[in-house]
């Protein structure tokens, strides 16, 4: 049961905008990362907490990413997170709150509106039902 929870968390929700997409994006016009969220409406994915799924897939993460969407995020968080050290731990299998935090980050929070901007060029991607829009608009 718990392995159908959540392969049809990661099938069904993948491609929302949540950490997991915002953390494998750059900015289309000068390729800089992370972008800043905005988030004018969020919603919450209820997504069982798997260790080992979490464990496979931070060497997929980027670091820099996850701090920049935990301070993003942070007014929208369903629970009390674990603060995100400055430099990557070496080994986190003992670390279960940062574990649950970064679940939570990548996994359960969503943005249903709102918007991305690049730090380097200042372009900003619109998310509309949950969906970024990394199209160019050339004026």
């Amino acid at each position: 049961k718990a392995t159908v929870s959540v392969l049809y968390c990661s099938l069904f929700s993948y491609y929302k905008m949540k950490g997991i997409t915002h953390n494998l994006m750059h900015c289309m016009k000068c390729h800089k990362y992370p972008l800043r969220v905005t988030a004018q409406e969020v919603g919450q994915l209820e997504c069982e907490y798997d260790r080992d799924h979490i464990m496979r897939m931070l060497p997929k993460l980027d670091w820099a990413g996850l701090l920049s969407l935990q301070q993003d995020f942070k007014e929208f968080a369903n629970k009390e997170l674990t603060a995100l050290p400055e430099t990557q731990p070496v080994d986190l299998t003992a670390q279960h709150d940062l574990l649950k935090t970064i679940h939570n980050l990548i996994m359960e929070i969503k943005v249903v509106t709102g918007y991305l901007e690049c730090n380097s060029c200042g372009t900003k991607f619109e998310i509309r039902d949950t969906i970024p829009n990394m199209v160019l608009n050339e004026k």
